[in-house]
C-alpha cells in the first residue's frame, strides 16, 4: 500500500496554491499520481478543521484518498487505531441524503473487515458545515459537528500502521455465488459502481415490460457476471418467477442455490424444456457463449410463446472448442439483443498481477522487464506421474488443480484427470489455481501461446488452459513438464 499516514494540519498549508499543492500532497500522503486530485477537498479538509477543537496528535494519523485495489472504492479520511477505526467522507455541498446513508453503508461493509471493536462513519458538508453518522443500527443521523468532534477525540492513540491491500482483496469484499454459497446467501458482498449501475439499468428495464424481451450482460473473464446474474436474480424474485439455465455442468454451488433459493430454479441447459419457460417470468442464461444453435432457438421461441424476458450472460472470448467458435452463438445473441447489451468492463475477481501474467503467458511479447509475478509459481518435473505428485502437494498448499478436459473416446488425458476440469468448473473460481503445461502446448515463432491436436478434435488445448487459469482470484503454479516450454515461460519469471 502506497498511501501514508499524515496530519491534516500539513495537509492544508498549501491550499492558497493549487499548482503546489497537487504534488505535494501526492507525495506526502503516497498517492498514485494517476489518480485524480480534487483540491476542493483539501479547502474541506480545512473547513473542517477550523470547525472543531481538538490537539494535534488527533488530526494526525490519518490515510487520505485511498482507494480501495481493482474495485473502485474511495475513502476520503480513514484514522485506524489498535481498537477504533474512523471514517469521515468529506462533500463541499449539499447532497441527498441517501445517497450519503449509501455510500456510508458500503464504506461499512468495506471497513468491518478490520475487525475494530469500533467504527465510526461520518459524512462533513463543508458548505453548510453540517455533519451525519451512521448508527449502529445502519440509520443516518444528523449529529452536528460537535458530536463529530468528540467520537474523533474518542481515537486516543496514534494512528496505528496498517496495509489496506491485504485487507481488501476482491475475494474479502465480493463472493461466488457457487463456490461461497452461504456468504452469498447472507448478501454478504457489495457490487462494483459499474454493477450496481447496469443491475439498475437491467432491472429497472425489465421491470417496464416492454416488448423487447432480450437483454445482454458481456463482459471478460473476472469482471463479475456470474455474481451479478444471481444478484439480480434474487433481486427480481421478489416478484417474479426465475428461471437459470447454465451452459455447463451444474457444480454442488448450483444444487445448493437451487434448495433455498425462492422463486428461482437451476437447470443445465441441456435438461431445457418448453414446460420450464412457460411456467416462469425471467429466464436468465449463464454462459450463454456456450449454447448449440439449436438451443438458443428454441430459448428464443419459446421466450415469446411465453411472453417472457430473458437475459443473456456471456463472453465471446471464452471458448473452448472449435465447433463453439463456429456456431458463433455470441454474435447471435448480440444480434438478438440489438441495443440492449450491458458490458462489464472491469476485472475485480483476477488481481491485476494475475491477470497481466495470463496475458503474457498467452503472448510473450507483451511481457515487459519491469513485471513481476510475486503470487506465480513455476515448477518443473519432466516426468509427467511425478508431476501429479507435485501437484498433490499444491493442493496440500491450498491450490486447486484444474485438468484438461480429456475425451471420451481417446484415454491419452486420463492419467491427469481430476475432480476439477476445464468443462465442470465453468462459472466457478477459487483463490489458488494449478495446471499442467506439457507437450500438448507449444510456442509459435511469434511467441504466442498455441496447442497440438486435442484427443477429441473439437477441443483447444490453449483455450482449455485460459478458461481454468482464469478461475484464479490470488494465486497460480504452473507445474511444466516440457523443457522447451520451460525455457519460454521462465524469462516471465525473472524479476520474482
Amino acid at each position: 500500500m502506497r498511501n501514508k499516514a499524515v496530519s491534516l494540519i500539513d495537509m492544508i498549508k498549501l491550499s492558497h496554491n493549487i499548482e503546489l499543492s497537487k504534488p505535494y500532497i501526492q507525495y506526502l500522503c503516497g498517492l498514485d499520481k494517476a489518480g485524480t486530485y480534487r483540491h476542493q477537498e483539501i479547502l474541506d479538509i480545512q473547513s473542517l478543521l477550523a470547525a472543531v477543537t481538538l490537539p494535534a496528535e488527533s488530526v494526525s494519523g490519518f490515510l487520505y484518498g485511498y482507494v480501495v485495489p481493482q474495485l473502485n472504492r474511495e475513502f476520503d479520511l480513514l484514522r485506524i487505531s489498535q481498537n477504533v477505526c474512523l471514517n469521515i467522507e468529506l462533500k463541499s455541498s449539499e447532497t441527498s441524503i441517501e445517497k450519503i446513508k449509501r455510500q456510508l453503508i458500503q464504506n461499512k461493509h468495506f471497513l468491518k473487515l478490520l475487525n475494530k471493536p469500533y467504527l465510526y462513519l461520518f459524512t462533513y458538508i463543508s458548505s453548510t458545515n453540517r455533519a451525519f453518522l451512521l448508527s449502529e443500527s445502519g440509520d443516518l443521523v444528523e449529529c452536528g459537528v460537535a458530536v463529530l468532534a468528540e467520537t474523533w477525540g474518542k481515537v486516543k492513540e496514534a494512528g496505528q500502521t496498517i496495509d489496506l491491500d491485504q485487507v481488501f482483496t476482491p475475494n474479502n469484499i465480493l463472493v461466488s455465488p457457487l463456490n461461497a454459497t452461504e456468504r452469498f446467501l447472507a448478501e454478504d458482498y457489495l457490487l462494483t459502481e459499474n454493477q450496481e449501475n447496469i443491475k439498475s439499468d437491467i432491472v429497472g428495464y425489465i421491470c417496464t415490460k416492454v416488448d423487447d424481451r432480450f437483454i445482454g450482460l458481456t463482459g471478460g473473464p473476472g469482471t463479475g457476471k456470474t455474481l451479478l446474474i444471481y444478484d439480480i436474480a434474487h433481486k427480481l424474485a421478489e416478484k417474479n418467477r426465475i428461471l437459470i439455465v447454465h451452459s455447463g455442468i451444474l457444480c454442488d454451488g448450483h444444487r445448493e442455490l437451487n434448495q433455498r433459493l425462492n422463486n428461482i430454479k437451476i437447470i443445465a441447459a441441456k435438461e431445457l424444456r418448453l414446460r420450464e419457460i412457460v411456467d416462469v417470468d425471467i429466464v436468465i442464461v449463464d454462459e450463454a457463449h456456450r449454447l448449440y444453435t439449436d438451443t438458443l432457438e428454441k430459448i428464443e421461441r419459446w421466450v415469446k410463446r411465453a411472453s417472457a424476458t430473458c437475459l443473456f450472460s456471456y463472453d465471446a472470448g471464452q471458448m473452448l472448442s472449435s465447433s463453439e467458435k463456429m456456431r458463433n452463438t455470441s454474435g447471435k445473441i448480440d444480434t438478438l439483443c440489438a441495443g440492449h447489451i450491458y458490458k462489464l468492463t472491469t476485472k475485480i475477481r483476477t488481481n491485476r498481477e494475475l491477470a497481466l501474467f495470463i496475458t503474457c503467458l498467452r503472448d510473450l511479447s507483451k511481457y515487459r522487464s519491469e513485471y513481476s509475478f510475486p503470487n506465480v509459481k513455476i515448477l518443473f518435473e519432466p516426468q509427467k506421474y511425478e508431476a501429479l505428485q507435485v501437484i498433490k502437494k499444491l493442493e496440500m498448499e491450498g491450490y486447486t488443480f484444474i485438468s484438461y478436459t480429456p475425451s471420451l473416446y481417446n484415454y491419452e488425458l486420463n492419467y491427469q484427470s481430476s475432480q476439477h476440469n476445464t468443462h465442470n468448473v465453468i462459472g466457478q473460481e477459487f483463490d489458488g489455481v494449478c495446471m499442467l503445461i506439457d507437450d500438448h502446448l507449444y510456442y509459435t515463432p511469434e511467441g504466442r501461446l498455441a496447442g497440438k491436436l486435442h484427443p477429441n478434435p473439437d477441443y483447444l488445448f490453449e483455450q482449455l488452459l485460459y478458461q481454468g487459469l482464469t478461475r484464479v482470484r490470488r494465486k497460480i503454479a504452473l507445474v511444466v513438464t516440457s523443457e522447451e516450454m520451460l525455457c519460454k515461460i521462465l524469462p516471465l519469471m525473472g524479476n520474482n
